[in-house]
């Protein structure tokens, strides 16, 4: 995973997830841009751009109550026994990102509930391991004492790389 942008990340730990889950399950950016939709239709662009107002419409109604509270410890549901919508914010290298499920007939909601928190943990430490492991840096060069050629002229330049040709 270590060449993956963060899109194909999410699609490699959602993809196996979603048989298991009897739910639409999205990720998506601050901003309302989809990171992942387990249902590709015409609605992923829409479900995206309103979950994130959703959340900033409850995170500013928050504001009003508790103003210095941290929005990350929240979650949103919006739901009844059997249907509704969960979301999870969390971060991802210094990002915002929304986690969620889209549920109907669900026998149990709070094995649902559950399933995504485990989800979104399993997230957040696969990218953190990833900031965390030592990246390979390139030797810096010697600073040069010289150069090759001093003082040489463009035209000069243009008979060398045009010889032989």
């Amino acid at each position: 995973m270590k060449n993956m942008n963060v899109t194909e990340k999410m699609k490699v730990i959602l993809e196996p997830k979603k048989a298991g889950i009897k739910a639409r399950l999205f990720v998506t950016r601050e901003d309302g841009i989809t990171i992942y939709d387990s249902v590709q239709n015409q609605t992923t662009t829409s479900v995206s751009a309103l979950v994130s107002g959703v959340w900033q419409a409850s995170e500013a109604l928050m504001d009003l109550v508790h103003p210095n509270q941290d929005v990350m410890e929240f979650r949103l549901g919006f739901d009844t026994s059997s249907q509704g919508i969960y979301l999870f914010p969390f971060s991802l290298l210094g990002k915002r990102y929304f986690l969620g499920a889209i549920y109907h007939d669900c026998v149990n909601p709070g094995q649902l509930k559950r399933q995504i928190a485990l989800i979104k943990e399993e997230m957040v430490r696969l990218f953190q391991d990833e900031a965390a492991k030592p990246v390979a840096v390139k030797p810096k060069t010697a600073v040069r004492d010289g150069f090759l050629f001093q003082d040489i002229s463009d035209e000069e330049i243009d008979r060398l790389f045009s010889a032989g040709i």
